[in-house]
């Protein structure tokens, strides 16, 4: 599995000002993810990783400030456990349906800004309930593959595992 990461497009950045668009395709909602601080979601529960997945609704994820990283699961992936170190210059990191999925900030906290595509059977009420991985071999089995890492590295998108990458 290949991630996607939608681009910005940088008008102009000065010291001071940074101006981009930030646009994503059929995006129908938005969501802005504020942590204060270090912070996890969604938090632990009693020690163990806690996930999102949703099934109407297609995240894309973009850092406004700080740094987010994301750790993404699907068993039905060939490559099923993925760490992305999201900066804003990566773009929106896109995180399909059926995916799980977590974020991590640390002391600086971060602000993110997900324009998701929700599908007609969206709703609040089911499609943030938390995943324990206490409940699901089968997510311990993805999280327990070594992960393939992204991250920003000299202008480019970099996708690493183990000693390999591209």
């Amino acid at each position: 599995m290949r991630l996607q990461f939608v681009p910005i497009h940088l008008f102009r950045e000065t010291p001071q000002v940074c101006f981009f668009d930030a646009s994503v395709p059929h995006s129908n909602g938005t969501d802005v993810v504020v942590h204060y601080g270090p912070a996890i979601s969604p938090p632990d529960d009693d020690g163990v990783e806690q996930y999102y997945v949703h099934q109407h609704q297609v995240d894309h994820n973009l850092v406004l400030h700080g740094r987010r990283t994301f750790i993404l699961l699907n068993p039905a992936w060939s490559q099923p456990h993925h760490v992305v170190a999201l900066e804003r210059a990566m773009g929106a990191l896109e995180i399909p349906l059926g995916t799980y999925h977590r974020s991590i900030s640390g002391e600086e906290g971060s602000l993110v800004l997900n324009q998701s595509i929700r599908d007609a059977a969206f709703s609040y009420a089911t499609e943030f309930i938390p995943v324990n991985l206490r409940d699901r071999p089968d997510l311990q089995q993805a999280r327990a593959v070594e992960p393939w890492r992204w991250s920003w590295h000299d202008g480019h998108i970099r996708r690493q595992h183990g000693s390999v990458t591209r």
